[in-house]
């Protein structure tokens, strides 16, 4: 689980692939900027974001995306996948302006979209019924979602692999309006078994209650968990669900400070990354300080928690290629981009 560029949390040693690090271990993330991940893939960016690359960490497979025509700033990356989980296809998608409409009720987007099924840049616009005040989004298969918005308590989402409208599509988030301006309202956007799944905590008089969502392709919001928190869990801000299993929620606790993954089902917990327990969380790494400050971060500002989950494929399936692109490994990733730098302090010296 990521914030911004840290990594908070991280799992591996899975059963199906095994690996010895987490997916984040495999990234080059010193020299590049971690945009977005779908299916297995990541989207990477050079400092100066015009230079990005989409890949396969594990299996070093690296696509360097050209530039659109215009100056612009990642927005997203989508995949399409089949009934099976195969990724057929991704697209980047960057930001070149936005246009305040309706007497700054609204807003229009003008996007580039790169496809890996034509490798080239389109055009397109699409309308927002709502002011977007954070571009920071999260992506579920060929769909992207906003929910910082001028309209509180209300997502904004588009599929880029359906295209029938030029419009976002709204979706009221369940049990609003109220808890928008209540303190003892703690909520996260999260994904898990392949949909948006919406998580809240709300502390009341005599126990904290939990509640899960799970979005349907209908856009309606169907309830799977309502359940009181045991008195173990305390002031406890949800964090995320498992990826692939929702029955599971990641808890960060602002009184003890702890990162908690707790089965609703079957009412067990453990704190991760617990030294006193090795045994049991030796597939975990947890970075505690970094935990902590972002953690806090979020909190003070009330918002929704939403993390990064950078997550393996079901299939280790080669990264989809555009036509005449040739695949990069990891090492010439880290070279290009090296050389890139040294170019640009170069340059900037001998101004």
């Amino acid at each position: 689980m990521w914030y911004g560029q840290k990594d908070l949390v991280g799992f591996h040693g899975c059963e199906t692939w095994g690996l010895p690090k987490s997916l984040s271990f495999y990234i080059p993330s010193s020299l590049c900027i971690i945009e977005g991940s779908s299916h297995g893939l990541v989207l990477i960016s050079e400092n100066d974001d015009d230079c990005c690359f989409v890949g396969n960490p594990v299996l070093q497979q690296w696509i360097k995306i050209p530039p659109p025509p215009v100056d612009s700033s990642v927005f997203g990356l989508v995949s399409r996948v089949d009934d099976d989980g195969f990724v057929l296809g991704f697209k980047v998608v960057k930001l070149a302006e936005v246009i305040v409409t309706n007497n700054y009720v609204s807003c229009t987007l003008s996007v580039f979209v790169y496809s890996s099924e034509t490798g080239i840049w389109t055009c397109k616009t699409i309308h927002c019924p709502y002011q977007i005040t954070n571009f920071g989004s999260f992506t579920l298969d060929g769909t992207i979602y906003f929910d910082h918005l001028s309209e509180p308590g209300v997502l904004v989402a588009y599929d880029f692999y359906s295209e029938i409208s030029d419009q976002f599509r709204v979706i009221p988030l369940p049990d609003h309006p109220n808890h928008g301006f209540n303190s003892d309202f703690k909520g996260a956007l999260t994904t898990s078994q392949g949909f948006v799944m919406y998580i809240r905590t709300l502390a009341q008089s005599s126990s904290n209650v939990f509640k899960a969502w799970r979005l349907n392709n209908d856009s309606t919001w169907q309830l799977l968990w309502k359940i009181g928190l045991p008195s173990l869990i305390g002031d406890y801000v949800p964090m995320a669900m498992h990826p692939f299993d929702s029955d599971i929620v990641h808890l960060w606790s602002q009184d003890h400070r702890h990162v908690v993954s707790w089965n609703l089902r079957t009412q067990k917990n453990r704190i991760l990354g617990a030294e006193n327990n090795d045994e049991d969380h030796k597939d975990c790494y947890l970075n505690q300080p970094v935990c902590e400050e972002c953690m806090d971060e979020i909190c003070g500002c009330k918002a929704s928690v939403r993390l990064l989950q950078l997550v393996l494929p079901r299939w280790m399936e080669s990264v989809p290629c555009p036509p005449q692109v040739e695949m990069m490994n990891t090492a010439s990733v880290i070279s290009y981009v090296t050389s890139m730098q040294e170019t640009m302090i170069r340059n900037w010296l001998h101004q």
